[in-house]
């Protein structure tokens, strides 16, 4: 007799089947219970375990039909049951299928930057059994999606539901295949039975024994929501609007229910779009449901079949099975064999159906989201980790990456998490506290929402390998923050607060130069000595204060109830005390000068009226007459001092306005008990206005070198009362008024006394000595000598008296009284008059030499080049060679320029190669770069620039770094304006353009700013233009750009101040 259904089993025939309870839904784990009988009562449970069984269907019937289908899965129970009434020995087996096994294993698991498939792949790979994946659509890829504390199929089920993937099983003899779907073109028609499907009900369905039909057809439509709205939120665009709406009502009055989903679990729109259709499917695929039963053994979840005979025609279509219940029953005596009468008398017939839910093929399935995500119970620690070598691992918005304690799989390097955000104390634009935890460091990880896929740190912990900066408890009463330099280490920065009663204080540091601020109760870390109380700001490198609106330093207590920060009144009441006293000594000058002025006059007026007396005594001395004349008609000689003896009180004054409450950018320091400024090195102190130093009582400046005071416009000193002594005890004393006058001015006795050497009174042109009142006397003590030209007086000690001339008058008004012994006349001249003709020899000695002048180089050029053939009579070799000459003759101003350095005594000379091309203005050289040597045209092109460098002469402006750039950029701007003249000059006669290489941007600046200053005469603003064009350009021996070459320079020679 032929079996119905046959069990299939690693006991082969020794287990029948009997019956079978059971059922199998999409994206559901089926369960079936199978009773077996066997005559062995020792069948161990143990050993069916994990073994796979099938259940063999027979579909074939007595009105048509062949072959079988099958049911497989593994044995994950099996229980002895006890005996039948024919003394068989019944088992009970549950099948499940190998997926079952994934709620048997959790886990805890980060996967990144995988798509959902790709992780379904790998959480089931591991179980060994092939997966049938028919996916088709495109899945998002995830940063980070974490298994947490859930089995795997709990895992793979709700990534499944999120990501609109389903599953079934297929069943073969011996095996059953997992079948992943995400759409219609996944499932196909039963693989076994009719795919058509008749519907009997009522009186025809009792007569049908045979033949597999549907006897109940329950066809339900159900109100369910009709729209779906998401939303969520991306720190990396906090603006974006990334919210969804889906509707798809069914069409009736209550067809417009929304479900609003936040957070929607996407940062990405198209993601939250993809997400929003699939829950609106499979809200809409629930909307209309059949139920069935029916005497049938082949339906199965995922294929399709068609009904037919229904008596609505619109049922009859083609449906996609989604659940089915199984109710198989063997007939006993098919189960044991016809041989054993007695027990098949007993058994029952055989019997199958089955009941079913269906889905109209035409709407796309989605399962639900029924498998709960699980959500973190509170905080948890994790260790912060990076690149191996790495101290510090962050993005661009301060995240990290983190090994959770429970990851067993992490490196504990930068791949074991995601970026993960770290909350801080205080986040804005731009703004806000920025603490970046450390590779090494325990961090506090929270999570938001719950979500384990959105980890977020919350804080940072101490631990035994990680402990606090500072021992604890000894120091339970300090409190900050201690950084630790990276890479390496090797140092820290330090904010602390010390709040122990006694010792308070407060500490800013780092170890970087040793620097420290300290306030409050001042103490050695170290030794816990104490070294005083206040403030104390130090270091071993270098320090600035810079305040840009003004800047108080005092050292006088202030009452902040009553006044600002600002104020100042003690240095104001101060100053102006001093002010007040200056003020009194300076009217005192002021009239001192004027006294004194009125007294120069005075003494110019009586030497002019003397010297008109005098003119008339000579009148018979035509040349001695216009002489003296012209001494009488000359000015006063007075001193060309300001009649303002005080020129700098105007500043003072402003400066002691300023000093009342700082409120512009001035710097006051003030001090009760005094103020020192002390240095082994110089001190400079500088003003663009005026400098006043005044005190109330004594002024000391001593050095123990040279003493200089220089002044433009007059110096005026003043002594009211005490006198003056100037002492100089190893060296000469010069008093020189280079362009004016010396008055020596005494109300009583002048004196003019060497002790020890000569004493000399020179005029260039004449020397005045008078009496006004009184006599003159004029002694030595061997002789006295007048010599003018040819003629002398000499008075000798002994009497002598000679007065020798080529010729001579003696003219008395009044009486010529002429006494004494003979008179000889025609002798021999004095001893040691100088000729004529020797003082202009000497003269000549002192004639300046000749100076390289800019006349040439800014000269308009005249005269047309020669032929190449021909060269004037009068050129100017370079010095370069004859091919350099041969173009430097067809420039007419740099012939000009020649000449001139030639009658200066300069001279052009090739230097090293590569060493670049340049002036030496004390040695009147010019060197030109040794490259240059086989290559006449580069040669001239250089000479041409370096030449307008020669006669360039103004002088670097050293007033500041930007004013020496800018002056030597002009510098470089007059060889530029030098090269221009000289190559358009070479280029009209040679055809021959010795700036070829040259950028054409870089001659176009070039030549637009010559022509225009040829048009306007401003050479200037022509060099300051090209100056700057070469600024940007770099030079040939250190390849830096020519502003930073001179930037450079002047840090060099003045510290860059």
């Amino acid at each position: 007799m032929t079996r119905s259904f046959i069990a299939h089993s690693a006991l082969g025939e020794r287990l029948k089947f009997r019956s079978m309870t059971g059922q199998e839904r999409i994206s559901e784990l089926f369960e079936h219970r199978v009773r077996l009988v066997s005559d062995m009562p020792n069948i161990q449970p143990r050993s069916m375990l994990g073994e796979d069984m099938s259940i063999e269907v027979n579909l074939a019937t007595e009105l048509g039909g062949a072959g079988s289908r099958f049911l497989s899965g593994q044995v994950t129970r099996f229980a002895y049951i006890g005996k039948d009434d024919g003394d068989m020995c019944v088992y009970e087996a549950t099948l499940r299928p190998w997926l079952w096994y994934a709620t048997r294993r959790s886990d805890f698991r980060i996967f990144q930057f995988k798509t959902a498939p790709q992780i379904l792949q790998e959480v089931l790979a591991p179980y060994g059994f092939a997966i049938d994946a028919r996916l088709t659509g495109s899945y998002r890829t995830w940063d980070y999606c974490v298994q947490y504390s859930e089995s795997d199929f709990n895992f793979a089920s709700r990534l499944m539901e999120q990501e609109g993937i389903y599953y079934f099983f297929s069943h073969a003899q011996g095996s059953h295949q997992l079948v992943l779907c995400d759409g219609a073109d996944s499932h196909t028609e039963l693989p076994a039975g009719p795919v058509r499907v008749p519907y009997h009900a009522g009186v025809l369905a009792a007569q049908i024994l045979e033949q597999d039909f549907v006897d109940s057809w329950s066809h339900s439509e159900d109100i369910a929501s009709g729209n779906f709205a998401a939303d969520d939120y991306d720190f990396r665009k906090p603006n974006a609007e990334i919210d969804t709406v889906r509707q798809q009502p069914a069409g009736h009055s209550r067809d417009s229910f929304e479900i609003y989903d936040w957070p929607g679990g996407y940062t990405e729109l198209a993601d939250g779009e993809n997400y929003a259709r699939l829950r609106l499917e499979q809200l809409a695929g629930r909307r209309e449901l059949v139920s069935a039963e029916g005497n049938l053994r082949h339906m199965a979840p995922g294929y399709l079949f068609e009904l037919a005979r229904h008596p609505n025609a619109q049922e009859n279509r083609c449906y996609l099975i989604e659940a089915v219940t199984y109710d198989f029953q063997e007939n006993a005596l098919r189960v044991v064999g016809a041989a054993d009468a007695a027990y098949s008398e007993s058994t029952s017939s055989t019997s199958y159906r089955q009941s079913f839910e269906v889905l109209p093929d035409s709407a796309p399935y989605r399962p639900a989201r029924v498998t709960p995500k699980p959500r973190t119970t509170g905080p948890q620690t994790a260790v912060v980790v990076g690149p191996a070598g790495e101290e510090i691992h962050t993005d661009q918005y301060g995240r990290i990456k983190v090994q959770f304690h429970w990851d067993r799989y992490g490196k504990r390097d930068e791949n074991s998490s995601c970026w993960i955000r770290v909350s801080q104390t205080w986040a804005g634009s731009n703004y806000g506290a920025m603490h970046i935890p450390r590779i090494g460091q325990e961090v506090i990880v929270d999570f938001l929402n719950g979500d384990p896929d959105h980890p977020i740190v919350t804080g940072c912990v101490y631990n035994a390998a990680q402990m606090p900066p500072w021992e604890l408890p000894r120091h339970k009463t300090q409190t900050g923050f201690q950084t630790h330099w990276s890479k390496g280490g090797g140092g820290k920065h330090m904010l602390r607060f010390e709040d122990s009663r006694g010792t308070e204080h407060i500490e800013l540091s780092t170890d970087h130069g040793n620097t420290h601020l300290h306030m409050g109760y001042l103490m050695n870390q170290g030794s816990g000595v104490q070294r005083s109380y206040g403030f104390e700001l130090r270091t071993n490198e270098w320090g600035s204060i810079r305040a840009d609106k003004g800047l108080l330093l005092t050292t006088y207590t202030q009452d902040f109830a009553q006044k600002t920060s600002r104020d100042n009144p003690d240095g104001h009441e101060q100053m102006g005390a001093t002010l007040a006293q200056s003020n009194a000594l300076m009217q005192a000058a002021g009239q001192a000068v004027a006294a004194t002025k009125s007294l120069v006059s005075a003494m110019a007026q009586g030497k002019n009226q003397t010297l008109s007396g005098l003119v008339q005594g000579v009148q018979s001395l035509g040349g001695v007459s216009q002489a003296v004349a012209a001494l009488a008609a000359g000015g006063s000689p007075e001193a060309g001092v300001s009649d303002d003896p005080d020129p700098a009180m105007a500043d003072a004054q402003q400066m002691l306005d300023l000093s009342r409450k700082i409120d512009k950018p001035v710097v006051s320091i003030v001090s009760p008990e005094g103020q020192t400024m002390i240095s082994p090195r110089p001190i400079v102190v500088s003003s663009g206005q005026s400098v006043s130093m005044r005190s109330v009582s004594a002024l000391t400046m001593t050095t123990g070198a040279q003493l200089t005071q220089l002044a433009a416009k007059g110096m005026l000193t003043q002594v009211s009362e005490g006198g003056q002594i100037n002492v100089v005890s190893d060296g000469d004393i010069v008093s020189h008024a280079g362009a004016g006058a010396i008055n020596l001015v005494s109300k009583t006795d002048a004196s003019v006394t060497s002790t020890a050497a000569n004493a000399n009174l020179t005029g260039q042109k004449s020397v005045v000595i008078q009496a006004a009142e009184q006599d003159v006397f004029v002694t030595a003590k061997t002789s006295i000598s007048l010599i003018c030209g040819k003629s002398s007086i000499v008075l000798l000690a002994d009497g002598t008296v000679q007065i020798n001339g080529v010729k001579g008058l003696v003219n008395f008004t009044d009486n010529l009284d002429q006494r004494g012994g003979k008179i000889f006349l025609n002798c021999d001249a004095p001893i040691g008059a100088a000729s004529q003709e020797e003082a202009a020899e000497e003269a000549d000695l002192m004639a300046p030499a000749p100076a390289i002048t800019a006349t040439a180089a800014q000269g308009t050029p005249k005269g047309k080049p020669l032929a190449k053939s021909a060269a004037p009579l009068d050129w100017t070799p370079s010095g370069l060679g004859n091919d350099v000459d041969w173009y430097a003759i067809h420039s007419s101003l740099l012939q000009k320029q020649l000449k001139a350095l030639k009658d200066a005594h300069w001279k052009a000379v090739y230097g090293e190669t590569g060493k670049g091309s340049y002036v030496i203005r004390d040695e009147g050289r010019i060197v030109i770069d040794g490259k240059y040597k086989s290559n006449a045209i580069g040669a001239t092109n250089a000479l041409a620039h370096e030449v307008g460098h020669a006669f360039y002469t103004l002088p670097p402006d050293i007033t500041s770094k930007e004013s020496y750039i800018r002056s030597s950029l002009s510098d470089e701007g007059a060889g530029a304006v030098n090269q221009i003249w000289v190559q358009r000059q070479i280029l009209k006669g040679t055809n021959v353009d010795i700036m070829a290489g040259y950028p054409k941007s870089t001659m176009d600046i070039y030549n637009n700013a010559f022509d225009k200053a040829a048009q306007t005469g401003d050479w200037a603003r022509a060099r300051s233009t090209m100056g700057k064009a070469i600024g940007k350009m770099t030079t040939s021996t250190t390849n830096e750009p020519y502003t930073q070459y001179y930037g450079n320079g002047y840090d060099k020679r003045f510290g860059g101040h």
